[in-house]
């Protein structure tokens, strides 16, 4: 398979391991098993708005992230974190199957939001433009609307949405945060439930994703090793797309894999 400009898997699975977005990554197994625990202990910024840590256990987790990024937290070099190239590439093409037939089909409505707007904001405006091109509906509810959210290091302070090049981003007064709680994606959900906008499809990561998927609607999440909580809705079947991949790396770090995964997608809406 290859993308834009000839890439193929190989060529993506090596660049990945390069720009060190998979393969050995920066997020060690000490960090993302104290986030395991906190996650286990119902944390609400490890949870991301789901209920599978309420019965499962720290075998069940451990094995989660192992099915879904490769690696075992318990047995490697505490020091030292590791995502299956193969596994992230397996979610790139995963993704750029459902955005393949929303290209092709047009018609979805379609909500972006990203916790994570340093590394991942310009990936998903990517995405939107996209969809927007080839008749798909790119929802915004509650743009630049105040919401009552708080969270324990922005306690203070006007809190809301706004949607940049049509993705969901929290701020605080006029800045954009990095955000891990569902607060604000079950906001927006509760919102086009109130006007009867349906929501067919969600990318999202964190809490946004993680909101998305307790509601039961098809989401394309991005999850670090350190984001227990999805793999752990994966492996209980409960999220069928889910991409393993450093999450918060430079933007330009990142490009690669939304240009392979939009030719992936476009070719396979003109077959």
């Amino acid at each position: 398979m290859t993308g834009r400009n000839g890439m193929t898997e190989r060529a993506l699975r090596d660049l990945l391991v390069e720009r060190r977005l998979a393969g050995p990554v920066r997020t060690t197994r000490r960090q993302s098993l104290a986030y395991l625990r906190r996650t286990l202990s119902g944390d609400p910024a490890y949870t991301f708005g789901m209920s599978d840590w309420r019965t499962a256990t720290f075998d069940n987790a451990v094995a989660a992230v192992r099915a879904t990024t490769g690696d075992d937290l318990v047995e490697g070099n505490p020091d030292e974190g590791y995502i299956s190239p193969d596994h992230a590439v397996n979610g790139i093409r995963a993704h750029a199957s459902v955005l393949g037939k929303l290209l092709r089909d047009g018609g979805a409505a379609v909500l972006l939001a990203t916790g994570h707007p340093t590394g991942l904001l310009e990936h998903y405006g990517e995405l939107a433009q996209a969809l927007r091109k080839t008749g798909n509906q790119v929802l915004r509810p509650l743009d630049d609307h105040p919401l009552d959210v708080a969270t324990p290091s922005h306690a203070a302070g006007e809190s809301g949405i706004r949607f940049i090049a049509g993705v969901a981003c929290a701020f605080v007064n006029e800045a954009i945060i990095h955000t891990h709680l569902s607060d604000y994606m079950e906001l927006l959900l509760a919102r086009t439930r109130s006007t009867g906008q349906r929501v067919d499809v969600v990318v999202a990561d964190h809490g946004m994703a993680g909101a998305a998927i307790e509601a039961g609607i098809p989401t394309l999440s991005i999850a670090d090793v350190n984001d227990i909580a999805l793999p752990l809705a994966h492996a209980r079947g409960r999220h069928d797309h889910l991409l393993c991949i450093e999450d918060n790396l430079a933007p330009a770090q990142f490009a690669p894999v939304t240009e392979f995964m939009l030719a992936t997608a476009t070719r396979q809406r003109n077959f």
